[in-house]
This record gives structure tokens, C-alpha cells and sequence, in this order.
């Protein structure tokens, strides 16, 4: 029932508009986020499909690592050589470092800042490139200095209530605090070709979250977020 809530007001609804100054440390304070605070479902369903491919004993690099729950869960689970974290918001940075995660400050939209970061075994990129008008530079980046894979995710604009959204005449929508979140979007047909225009044709894409059994079904209507796994060996 909550879901079903959370969808109707995805189809007819507006958050409020209450942040003009927009940051991300005031995204971090606007949603009441801390270091204790645990993953989500979509958090946690991410993570449990790159566990899947991480090897052991691995340099994990999370870009926009936020509060560093998500490399502590993953940690957790599959002990990693060394964690790094890299976000533009000082306040999620304190957080992460609470989590015992190496961290960096900087602002990955600047090619200065992206040189400088560290070559790592793997690079993750979970709801960060759409946040981003040069996204192709991103995964470039990421392909280039990830000597085991690259990992990203984006929501899925085909999903099916920002399709009834449409229908009913607004624009699907994927902010929280101000509109100004998400630049770029993506459907699964949209992240293939963009991939493919990329030159990147080995990968492997899975839809997650959404409506349960009809996400295994039709996963490009019914599945609520798009998750990639490009291997760069």
C-alpha cells in the first residue's frame, strides 16, 4: 500500500519547492540524512547485484559515496582492500569518514578534480552521472582508470509512472528538494544506445525495484531503476 502511495503522488504530485539556495549539504540536511542512517531498498538492491561481480581484497572507488553506507554494507560482506570515497558535500563527507571510509572532496563536474583521483579496481557511480550535463566524460573517465569494472546506475524514466505522468501532461519526475537534481535522463533503450554510441557493447544491465513479478516480466516498463556493470578487463 505505501508503494502504491508513493507512486500515485509520482503520477499527480509536486514536492514542495522550499529550497532556492540549492547544495548538497543542504540536500543532506533537507532529507535528514546521517552516518547511521542504513540503506534504502534501492540502495541495498544495488549493491547486492555488484557484490555479484566484486572481487575480494579489491580498491573500491565509490563516486558521490555520500554518507559511505553502501561501501560499509558491501564491506560487510565481502571484505575490500581499501574504500574511497569522493563527494562535494562536506556534510556527507563527515558522515562517511564516521564509516571508516577514506575520503575526498571534490567536484567531479570539473576534469581537474577527476584527473587527480585515484586508479582503482573498480569505480561506482550509483545515481550520480544524471546529476551531470557531461555524463559521457564521466564513464570515459571511469572506463579509463577502473582496472577490473565500472558500476552505475540511473533511474529508469520508462518506468511506468513516469509514462502515466506524461500522459497526464508533467514532466516525470525524479527531485527531492529542487528540480535542479537530475539534467540528463535515461530509458533502458536510451542507456543501451547511449552505450553503444559510447562504444561500450560489453555490459551488463539489469532493471530493479518497481513493481515485483511484473518487473521480471516486462522490466523496461515495470522496473524502476537501471543498473550497469561494464567490465574494463
Amino acid at each position: 500500500m505505501s508503494k502504491l502511495k508513493e507512486w500515485l503522488k509520482l503520477i499527480f504530485s509536486y514536492p514542495k519547492l522550499g529550497v532556492h539556495d540549492f547544495s548538497y549539504d543542504v540536500y543532506w540536511q533537507a532529507r535528514g540524512l546521517n552516518s547511521k542512517t542504513s540503506l534504502n531498498s534501492f540502495q541495498k538492491k544495488r549493491a547486492n547485484l555488484t557484490l555479484q561481480y566484486l572481487e575480494k581484497n579489491s580498491l573500491v572507488l565509490d563516486v558521490g559515496c555520500g554518507n559511505g553506507a553502501l561501501l560499509s554494507y558491501i564491506n560487510n560482506i565481502k571484505p575490500m582492500k581499501k574504500l574511497i570515497g569522493i563527494d562535494v558535500s562536506e556534510k556527507a563527507l563527515a558522515f562517511a569518514k564516521d564509516n571508516n571510509i577514506e575520503t575526498i572532496n571534490g567536484d567531479i563536474s570539473k576534469f581537474d578534480t577527476l584527473k587527480n583521483l585515484p586508479s582503482a579496481d573498480y569505480i561506482l557511480m550509483f545515481e550520480v552521472i544524471e546529476h551531470f550535463p557531461n555524463s559521457e566524460d564521466l564513464i570515459r573517465w571511469a572506463v579509463i582508470n577502473a582496472k577490473k569494472g565500472v558500476f552505475f546506475s540511473v533511474p529508469n524514466t520508462g518506468f511506468f509512472v513516469h509514462r502515466l505522468r506524461l500522459l497526464f501532461g508533467k514532466f516525470p519526475l525524479q527531485w527531492r528538494v529542487n528540480p535542479s537534481e537530475h539534467l540528463r535522463f535515461w530509458t533502458v533503450k536510451d542507456i543501451r544506445w547511449w552505450l553503444r554510441e559510447l562504444g561500450l557493447n560489453s555490459y551488463n544491465l539489469k532493471l530493479y525495484e518497481g513493481i515485483p513479478l511484473l518487473n521480471k516480466i516486462w522490466p523496461s516498463l515495470f522496473g524502476q531503476g537501471i543498473w550497469v556493470f561494464i567490465p574494463t578487463v
